[in-house]
């Protein structure tokens, strides 16, 4: 591979010349998708270049909770199921080959987690969620009011709790350090990584893209995917807008949604199963840190919090867990989801381009997904028969 002449800058990436890289494959975005494609593409030993226009594994990715629900691939009918159910059998063996192959501990932990319900619409939507576990072939265990007080002491919801279940396979991942190990995995296994680059241009031959121009000098892969979550939709318009496919090819639709999030100092960790209720959540760490989120707010992308939200968050968290009223409040942050129009995640080729691949849109499963979403893609860039269906994924499923 034919990679930008020079040695490694102080950063830790390469450092550019004007000459042609020419990888096997261009990963664009170095989010968890991003970063998963590549290692997965590498340990099948490809050449693979990942570019970003910032910093790598500092959006969305980052800004996540970490949660992992529970699935079961051997009684998944739909293929987001199965996709789902192949996450989870991978997430374990994931997180001991990276701490093996770098030494970080992601914090990969099954904790079981605790989903309640104190809102009628809300009672009916878990109800509906259990039902469709339990058809899956997941362990889901029924708790009455009684029960959640008995076995959760910590969680104040006395007979308000209208639904309540517990998921013994739910597990937590921590997402900054799950990155931290994929970036250095990635390295150690011959990807290159260059952050803090934009595209210019992009060259095609027809219907063959040849070559990406960005702002520190040329690359020419065999093939490219676009993983750049909620920028996705910007870099498909940028590369769609070339005249020769005005009007002819779908665009994929995606949105940035964004989650704000509220960090407590609790001192010790008392509790270890996350609590759900609606689309809210607690998820306590080892070191006593505990995560609060999140909202669901349509914002473009506009990544800061407001005093509003970070409050309501926090008392949300005390009001249910008491012992978190003396918990320090340490910061509160935003990360843009990013969300296709169905909420289903966009995977597979760009239609009509013969060498052009796109894996977006997974909303707020980018972490959950993103082992078996790097498992089906580098079987199709590789021009095998991915083990996960992925027709209801493609662009073009209107």
């Amino acid at each position: 591979m034919a990679f930008f002449t020079s040695s490694f800058s102080l950063l830790g990436a390469p450092a550019l010349s004007r000459d042609v890289s020419t990888p096997d494959f261009l990963i664009i975005g170095g989010g968890v998708i991003g970063l998963s494609i590549s290692y997965e593409l590498a340990r099948h030993g490809h050449q693979v270049a990942l570019i970003d226009k910032g910093e790598i594994g500092r959006e969305a990715s980052w800004a996540g909770a970490g949660l992992l629900p529970p699935a079961n691939q051997q009684h998944a009918w739909e293929p987001i199921e199965q996709l789902r159910g192949l996450s989870h059998r991978l997430f374990p063996e994931w997180s001991k080959q990276l701490e093996a192959e770098t030494g970080i501990d992601n914090e990969f932990e099954i904790t079981g987690g605790l989903y309640l319900a104190r809102d009628p619409g809300e009672a009916v939507s878990l109800r509906m969620a259990c039902l469709q576990y339990e058809e899956e072939g997941v362990e889901v265990l029924s708790l009455d009011a009684g029960q959640v007080a008995e076995q959760f002491p910590h969680v104040q919801v006395g007979e308000a709790v209208l639904e309540a279940c517990f998921l013994p396979g739910e597990a937590v991942v921590r997402n900054p350090r799950h990155l931290q190990s994929l970036e250095k995995g990635c390295r150690q296994r011959g990807v290159q990584l260059f952050p803090q680059i934009e595209i210019t241009t992009w060259n095609f031959e027809k219907d063959q893209l040849v070559s990406v121009d960005t702002s520190q000098g040329r690359f020419a892969p065999k093939a490219i995917c676009l993983a750049a979550g909620a920028w996705s939709q910007r870099l498909a318009d940028q590369l769609l807008d070339q005249g020769h496919f005005a009007g002819r090819i779908q665009r994929p639709e995606i949105e940035p949604i964004r989650g704000q999030l509220v960090l407590l100092d609790a001192g010790k960790r008392f509790f270890s199963a996350p609590i759900n209720e609606g689309i809210r959540y607690i998820v306590p760490r080892r070191d006593g840190h505990v995560l609060v989120g999140a909202t669901v707010e349509e914002a473009g992308f506009d990544k800061s919090t407001t005093p509003e939200a970070v409050e309501d968050l926090a008392s949300f968290a005390r009001q249910l867990v008491p012992q978190l009223a003396a918990a320090k409040q340490v910061r509160a942050w935003a990360g843009l989801r990013p969300a296709s129009v169905d909420r289903i995640p966009y995977i597979g080729k760009l239609p009509h381009l013969g060498n052009v691949y796109l894996a977006a849109g997974h909303y707020r499963s980018g972490l959950h997904l993103s082992p078996a979403t790097a498992v089906v893609m580098a079987q199709l860039m590789s021009g095998q028969t991915p083990e996960v269906d992925l027709g209801p994924f493609r662009v073009n499923r209107a």
